[in-house]
C-alpha cells in the first residue's frame, strides 16, 4: 500500500537537537534521491556548520531567511519582520512548485513567537501542504520547527517531537562551541 498523504512533522522544545533532527531527515530524503528544501527563519549568518555544509549538497537547497544581527531587541523588530515575510513568501513558492518532497521551516515557531509572523500564517502553509497533497502531483511533507508549538496548530500536525533540556553548559555562562552549537 502506497502512503499518499503529505506529512507535517514538528520538533519542539528548550533543548538541543530540533535543527539537527530536522537536518537529519533532510539527509535522509536526500539519500533517497529526493529534493529537499530547507529554510531557515531568524538565521542570516552563513558561519552555522549546517548551512556550510547543505549549501555544497546537490539535492539539498538552503535559505537563511533571518537578518544577521540576532533578534534581541523588539524595538529593532522591521528588518527581522521584513525577512520573516520573505521567508513565509519563499516558503509558499517552493511547497508550490511540486519540486521538493521535503521542505523543512527552521525555527519557524520562534519567528511567530517573536511576532514576526503569525500563527495564521503557519497554519495557511500548512493547509498549501495538505491541499497538495489532495492533487494529482506529489505534494511536499513538512518539517517545523522551534520552541513551543502553538496549541491551534497542533492538532494539524502529524508527529511531534519534543526535546527537553536537562542540562546546559550555557546555564553554566559557556560559550556555544563552534562545530558542536553552530
Amino acid at each position: 500500500m502506497t502512503n499518499t498523504s503529505n506529512k507535517i512533522l514538528a520538533f519542539i522544545g528548550d533543548g538541543e537537537g530540533k535543527t539537527s533532527a530536522a537536518i537529519g531527515h533532510a539527509v535522509r530524503a536526500a539519500g533517497h534521491g529526493k529534493r529537499v528544501a530547507v529554510i531557515q527563519f531568524l538565521k542570516g549568518q552563513e558561519r552555522c556548520g549546517e548551512y556550510k555544509y547543505l549549501k555544497k549538497c546537490d539535492r539539498i537547497d538552503i535559505h537563511l531567511v533571518g537578518d544577521p544581527s540576532f533578534f534581541l531587541d523588539p524595538s529593532k523588530k522591521e528588518p527581522h519582520a521584513k525577512k520573516a515575510a520573505e521567508g513565509l513568501a519563499l516558503a509558499k513558492k517552493l511547497i508550490n512548485s511540486g519540486k521538493y518532497f521535503l521542505i523543512v521551516l527552521d525555527e519557524i515557531f520562534d519567528a511567530a513567537a517573536a511576532g514576526l509572523i503569525s500563527n495564521n500564517d503557519i497554519e495557511d502553509l500548512i493547509d498549501i501542504v495538505r491541499a497538495s497533497g489532495r492533487s494529482p502531483l506529489p505534494g511536499a511533507n513538512l518539517i517545523l520547527t522551534g520552541r513551543v508549538l502553538p496549541p491551534e496548530l497542533s492538532r494539524k500536525i502529524d508527529l511531534v517531537t519534543q526535546m527537553k533540556k536537562i542540562k546546559h553548559y550555557y546555564d553554566l555562562g559557556d560559550k556555544g562551541i563552534e562545530g558542536l552549537d553552530w
